[in-house]
């Protein structure tokens, strides 16, 4: 399973924090010089870098869980659509 995306393959993600977490946000892209989107992008997509193997086992114990592979759950995902 191919780990990154191509860059035409992103997407757009519409999230809600807390006033007091926005503004830590905004304070912590601009030490790093980015506006505070693209920097949460990035502290979301390191968050799933480093935990890809956890999330990896825990579909696999959700998969066995449910009685079927783990395949089969992300083709069921995938015909569930998105969530939000």
């Amino acid at each position: 399973m191919e780990r990154e995306m191509a860059t035409e393959d992103n997407v757009r993600l519409y999230i809600t924090v807390s006033k007091y977490n926005y503004r830590k946000l905004k304070e912590w892209a601009r030490i790093h010089g980015k506006p505070p989107s693209t920097f949460a992008g990035q502290i979301v997509a390191t968050n799933l870098e480093s935990n890809f193997d956890t999330i990896e086992k825990q579909k696999q114990d959700l998969a066995h869980y449910e009685g079927i592979s783990a395949d089969e759950l992300e083709k069921r995902w995938e015909g569930e659509g998105e969530s939000d």
